[in-house]
């Protein structure tokens, strides 16, 4: 895993590490999901974008990896959330993203990942996350 806190001495994890990585991250998601859907709702209030955004609001017993999927689509979209994760802490012990990082993702994220996986059916949910994974890892 890279270092990516300020000081090299204390091993920690930003927030899209935790989302990624985290077996514990459903909370997390489910909540940064509900505000990807309303901050999309609020830059695109009609009522098709909003009966299409419904469909992202995932019931509590879907999988890590469905959350996963649905997060980082959503936030492909919602630059709200983008700057968020960047200038605020989610989580009391994990720090928020590096901007120079989270802007290689974005990039990455938007133009190689997702639509990767949108042009190839072949492409299941476990290889998005893998992708997903790498993406970060390289950013």
């Amino acid at each position: 895993m890279p270092m990516i806190c300020k000081d090299a001495h204390i091993p920690c994890q930003d927030t899209l590490q935790y989302l990624l990585y985290s077996g514990s991250a459903s909370p997390l998601l489910h909540a940064l999901i509900r505000q990807c859907v309303t901050n999309l709702g609020n830059d695109f209030p009609t009522p098709g974008v909003r009966a299409a955004l419904g469909r992202y609001l995932v019931p509590r017993e879907s999988s890590l990896a469905l959350l996963r999927a649905v997060f980082f689509v959503l936030l492909s979209y919602d630059s709200r959330t983008r700057s968020a994760l960047c200038e605020r802490r989610f989580l009391p012990h994990v720090p928020e993203l590096c901007a120079h990082k989270a802007c290689r993702f974005y990039d990455q994220l938007r133009d190689e990942v997702l639509v990767g996986w949108i042009k190839d059916e072949t492409v299941g949910t476990p290889e998005l996350m893998e992708r997903l994974k790498e993406s970060y890892l390289v950013a």
